[in-house]
């Protein structure tokens, strides 16, 4: 993968374009968010909110946050008082980093839908697809997976597997801007989200 990225960034350099518009982009704006809300030793729930709160004060219209490091009930309330704090119009997403089996993913799914996540990421463990897709179908929160893809048929077996609503796989682990194209061209056809 990043062998593959060296050279499109040869190629753009060659034809004095930057890669996105050497891949046929036409904006120069990209939707971005600001992701944190990591567990660290003396960091409580005030502290989450005032990291958060500083992303949105920085311009971020949306945010991300760890989830699954604590006990299921301080997690909900590290949601909640986050959701508080930034309000309604930011879009926050939630990221278990494959912690949790399908039951308790779901448990705690069904305990914050109510704080409106833009997307739930990594719920379950990586290569559990069924697990995964069992979350998707029980909740009302988008799922997004797929960072521990490594091709598009790993990310064709996801969504197949109808365990993801956005489709995240890593550009570098993925094999590169060529394999991620092929991804992305994939996912459209199934008329998922990259």
């Amino acid at each position: 993968g990043a062998v593959d990225i060296a050279v499109w960034d040869i190629v753009g350099k060659a034809l004095n374009m930057p890669v996105y518009q050497v891949l046929g982009g036409f904006s120069d704006k990209i939707r971005v968010y600001a992701a944190g809300g990591y567990y660290e030793e003396g960091k409580g729930i005030r502290e989450l909110v005032k990291e958060m709160e500083g992303y949105v004060g920085e311009g971020f219209r949306a945010v991300k946050m760890k989830i699954g490091g604590e006990a299921m009930e301080t997690d909900v309330e590290r949601v909640r008082a986050v959701r508080e704090a930034i309000g309604p119009k930011i879009d926050l997403m939630i990221d278990a980093n494959n912690r949790w089996n399908a039951y308790d993913a779901i448990r705690f799914g069904r305990q914050v839908e109510k704080y409106n996540p833009f997307w739930f990421e990594e719920p379950v463990e990586a290569d559990d697809f069924v697990g995964c897709a069992e979350v998707r179908r029980s909740l009302n929160i988008p799922i997004a997976a797929g960072e521990n893809e490594f091709t598009r048929w790993g990310a064709r077996d996801l969504i197949t597997a109808n365990a993801v609503d956005v489709l995240q796989c890593d550009a570098v682990l993925a094999g590169g801007i060529s394999e991620g194209r092929k991804i992305a061209t994939l996912a459209s056809a199934w008329h998922k989200h990259v």
